[in-house]
């Protein structure tokens, strides 16, 4: 079997794409012919140097052979695994480029993964399909770069500060409706700051989810099938600052994770059995973390997001959970190339 790994992509995201790559490259069986595919930030193909397998670090890009013929380069594999996330990569695009190649890879399809990707569509789906969410507006900045707040009829409402603080109130968080690792994410707490975030989360996407902000425990669950699917037990995010952000992810060393969380056995309960229901609400295939928060005021349980490509590095969430759940990593990463090669 010939099985092409890509990593880098042209998302906010392209470092820990490198970082997950290099992790998943270690746990690939040895019968299995492996080529790795680097894309830059400006958006070049490269074939890296089979001597280099450290792709995070500066020299990833040393020995690398640029690739001319895209289509026909895909095509020569038997399976991909696009270790990319965010933009380009968990959206949607190189799946689509990849059905183009009639190429199988790892991961949800085309449809499945623009969905939920977008945090503005993923909200009505879940809803759809009775997803208990946290409250949001949605704001969508228009070509004249004005924001305006976009209803459930499509039109349009300009009171941008009077309807989030009506319909929400504050605190709330601003997201960049398509990025993903917390970029393009703001909490605000005074109206006066609620104009320049928006503008701000308009720089990564002209849709930008609003959402009211709570005092909240962040939880995560694994997902694992194309038909009949594992699910992991909870996992619980504890991270070193107000809330989950990139720096907290993977720079700051006081972050952690816990398996199984620290939570009641009846919100656990509850949360494996939505995380299923999601992903099949966006209709999922291969693999997702489902990521939810647990209101420490009031006790609900709402679904944050579901991650289509979650991250493979050290310190991820997903292969932890599988992990815990008895799948190692090397299991892992050859039970998602089956799933592709049986769709």
């Amino acid at each position: 079997m010939k099985l092409l790994l890509i990593c880098g992509g042209q998302s906010t995201e392209h470092s820990i794409s490198r970082m997950s790559c290099t992790n998943i490259r270690k746990y690939v069986k040895d019968e299995i012919d492996v080529e790795v595919m680097g894309i830059t930030r400006e958006g070049a193909w490269y074939k890296l140097a089979d001597e280099v397998r450290d792709y995070a670090s500066d020299a990833w890009l040393e020995g690398a052979k640029e690739i001319k013929d895209n289509f026909a380069y895909l095509k020569s594999f038997d399976v991909v695994f696009p270790a990319l996330h965010g933009l380009y990569g968990e959206d949607g695009t190189i799946q689509g480029i990849l059905e183009m190649c009639n190429v199988p890879y790892v991961g949800c399809r085309v449809i499945d993964s623009a969905a939920a990707m977008d945090k503005v569509v993923a909200k009505k789906l879940f809803n759809a399909a009775g997803i208990k969410q946290v409250p949001s507006l949605y704001a969508f900045k228009r070509y004249d770069g004005e924001f305006v707040i976009i209803n459930d009829d499509t039109s349009e409402d300009r009171q941008i500060v009077e309807r989030v603080k009506h319909d929400l109130g504050l605190p709330v968080f601003i997201k960049a409706s398509r990025s993903g690792s917390s970029v393009g994410c703001y909490k605000v707490s005074n109206e006066e700051d609620i104009l320049p975030r928006l503008k701000e989360a308009g720089q990564y996407d002209r849709k930008v989810l609003i959402e009211k902000a709570i005092d909240a425990t962040e939880l995560e669950c694994a997902v694992l099938g194309n038909d009949d699917l594992v699910v992991s037990r909870v996992g619980q995010i504890l991270p070193h600052g107000e809330f989950y952000t990139f720096e907290s992810k993977y720079e700051d060393e006081q972050s952690a994770t816990c398996i199984p969380a620290r939570v009641d056995q009846s919100v656990q309960d509850y949360i494996r059995k939505m995380a299923p229901i999601a992903f099949k609400a966006v209709d999922g295939h291969g693999l997702a973390r489902c990521d939810f928060f647990l209101d420490n005021n009031t006790g609900d349980v709402y679904l944050n997001e579901i991650n289509t490509l979650p991250g493979f590095t050290n310190i991820s969430m997903y292969p932890m959970l599988m992990a815990d759940a008895g799948i190692s990593t090397t299991e892992l990463v050859d039970r998602l190339i089956q799933l592709a090669l049986e769709r």
